[in-house]
């Protein structure tokens, strides 16, 4: 199965390069599935925020936009990521995708040091080192 990059979702998420986009959409189109793996969708994320100031509402939306092709990734997952994300502003989209991640897959405790993940992440699998 064909697999997407970071830069070709950055590109059809920005239309910064409309060629570029235009050729996304196309695969996206004719492409029968898609895989878009944790690690690009967590490279979005960091560069839409960071590099591209989007305000996490927005890029919520985003990756809500990439759920909507035949892609596959791990909706749910990245559904409840998402969700608690937009919520704590404080904490990375890593730390939140990991716990999530962790509990879904029942690979809990999630092991950290990180005081905002504990205080923040609670209720979904954090415990100190």
């Amino acid at each position: 199965m064909a697999s997407l990059d970071t830069n070709c979702l950055l590109r059809w998420i920005l239309g910064d390069l409309p060629d570029q986009q235009r050729r996304v959409e196309q695969l996206l189109r004719t492409e029968e599935s898609l895989v878009v793996e944790d690690i690009v969708l967590i490279e979005v994320v960091f560069v839409l925020e960071r590099s591209a100031g989007l305000r996490r509402r927005t890029i919520q939306d985003c990756l809500h936009a990439i759920m909507s092709e035949s892609v596959h990734m791990e909706r749910s997952i990245w559904n409840q990521t998402m969700e608690i994300w937009v919520k704590h502003p404080k904490l990375s989209v890593v730390d939140v995708f990991l716990a999530v991640k962790a509990e879904s897959q029942q690979d809990t405790p999630v092991y950290t040091f990180d005081a905002k993940m504990l205080s923040q992440l609670s209720a979904t699998a954090p415990v100190p080192a």
